[in-house]
């Protein structure tokens, strides 16, 4: 921990009022705290200060209370938390990577929950095939190596790079505070190192409805700048993002070693480069969602070194070969420390959100605080013509689930409702008839072996529906516990 921001915060706490101490407790957070609702308060005009409160609260000297205070101040908070150990970190002090913190993303492929190939290059057109043999630990320091080789996959075909990208995903997540990383990246053309955050559950919908947090981006053909974005809005492609470059002193770069960090808070998020504040961002949204969505709820953690791709490849596209004429590329890793952010906790989410899926048929859906519309034009021929989904959901053997909901329709009309599972056999079968007046429905199915499942509301061609013409359908409070 700096020492500087240690003492900065004890002065703070002994101006108004607290106690300083060596290390933070739960007490002091709660103070501070407390000093940060007093100055938000004040510049909002709803409460007063007295002078000795003022010139505590006034943490650049510059003799002007400000948002720039109220950011330093926060700041300190989050710093004084800190200073006990993280809530969840890796020190990579061990001779392996530790299995019970880490899993490996494979491939060159986007999976959907099913593990049913999407589309290759994750997306990005990225060039490189993700192994469990790229990533090493030794002498305190986690290594991925990206290398120009020969890989050949019998299902996802041959690639001339390899590079490993790892993830907390099912391990740990968190809902707010201070994540650094300490690390350092080979610089070279179409190389791309990052550190960055997805959302542990959909909660608001598919990418980047539910948001991602990059905390730290490079462009290996200029290592002397990095960047920190949010992406969030509505799902793709009607998404968009926030982003701020960091350019490093004359004489440094990504290829040395540096901490980044974000520091984040309900409604603001802060990012840093060996404790320089470069990035302030708190204007985003989740289509259809209550702020601060989509960055309230669970996110976990990636590590990867892409090859090539539209953030730094060739053409947008292709790894520059000569960039490996002398061998392996490292992106290398100290640590990852996490720190609580003393109390920020995910929003609730009242219903689960639904994937459309639409064949040979018009509709669409929209999610919403505590339920889905659906808006169907034409149901098409096929049962399933139009569906809401929830996929992937993982059951194991003798597990009972719950499935409930609430659903209407503006028109009488019938809907089924499965969970299948990859093979489409139906473990829960159920017809309903919906009226303009919401019905509340349970239906509980256990299952005898560990399977992954997707839930579907089918709204296609049921009993004659192709014949309804335009309607909408509402499902609220749709839970599966």
């Amino acid at each position: 921990m700096n020492k500087r921001i240690i003492c900065t915060a004890a002065a703070l706490m002994l101006t108004w009022g607290c106690i300083p101490s060596q290390r933070s407790t739960a007490a002091d957070s709660a103070r501070q705290s407390t000093d940060v609702r007093l100055l938000r308060d004040w510049l909002l005009g709803t409460e007063q200060l007295s002078a000795e409160q003022a010139e505590a609260a006034d943490q650049n000297g510059d003799g002007r209370l400000n948002a720039a205070d109220l950011t330093l101040l926060k700041r300190a908070l989050l710093h004084a938390q800190s200073s006990a150990a993280p809530c969840w970190q890796d020190e990579f002090d061990g001779s392996t990577l530790d299995l019970t913190k880490w899993s490996y993303e494979l491939g060159n492929w986007k999976l959907d929950a099913n593990g049913n190939y999407i589309t290759n290059g994750w997306g990005n057109n990225e060039q490189e095939f993700y192994t469990d043999s790229n990533a090493s630990v030794h002498d305190g320091i986690l290594t991925i190596a990206a290398r120009k080789e020969t890989h050949t996959d019998p299902v996802q075909g041959s690639y001339d790079y390899t590079s490993a990208r790892l993830s907390t995903q099912h391990r740990f997540s968190v809902c707010g505070g201070r994540i650094e990383v300490r690390a350092r990246c080979d610089a070279g053309k179409s190389l791309w190192p990052a550190i960055w955050m997805l959302p542990e559950d959909s909660a608001y919908g598919g990418w980047a409805a539910s948001g991602e947090i990059d905390i730290m981006e490079g462009w290996g053909s200029t290592p002397e700048r990095i960047c920190g974005t949010v992406h969030f809005g509505d799902v793709w492609p009607n998404n968009t993002y926030l982003t701020n470059e960091y350019r490093f002193p004359a004489g440094e770069s990504a290829a040395g070693w540096h901490v980044y960090a974000i520091e984040w808070e309900r409604g603001e998020i802060r990012w840093y480069v060996d404790d320089v504040l470069y990035s302030t961002q708190s204007d985003w949204y989740s289509a259809n969602h209550a702020y601060p969505a989509p960055f309230d709820q669970n996110f976990y953690l990636i590590l990867n070194l892409a090859v090539g791709g539209h953030f730094d490849g060739v053409d947008g596209i292709y790894a520059d070969p000569s960039v490996f004429a002398d061998g392996e590329k490292h992106f290398e890793i100290d640590y990852v420390r996490v720190y609580d952010s003393g109390g920020f906790s995910p929003s609730p989410v009242t219903s689960l959100p639904l994937e459309a899926y639409i064949e040979g048929a018009s509709a669409g859906l929209v999610n919403k605080d505590g339920s889905s519309v659906i808006q169907v034009q034409n149901a098409g021929s096929l049962e399933y013509a139009v569906m809401g989904l929830v996929r992937g959901q993982k059951v194991h053997a003798g597990e009972t689930r719950t499935l409930s909901f609430d659903a209407s329709a503006t028109v009488p009309r019938s809907m089924v409702v499965t969970a299948e599972d990859a093979s489409y056999t139906r473990l829960l079968d159920q017809k309903v008839t919906l009226t303009q007046e919401p019905v509340h429905y349970s239906f509980a199915v256990t299952f005898a072996e560990d399977l992954s499942v997707d839930l579907k509301f089918q709204l296609g061609n049921i009993d004659g529906a192709a014949a309804l013409g335009d309607h909408t359908v509402t499902l609220a409070n749709i839970t599966w516990e």
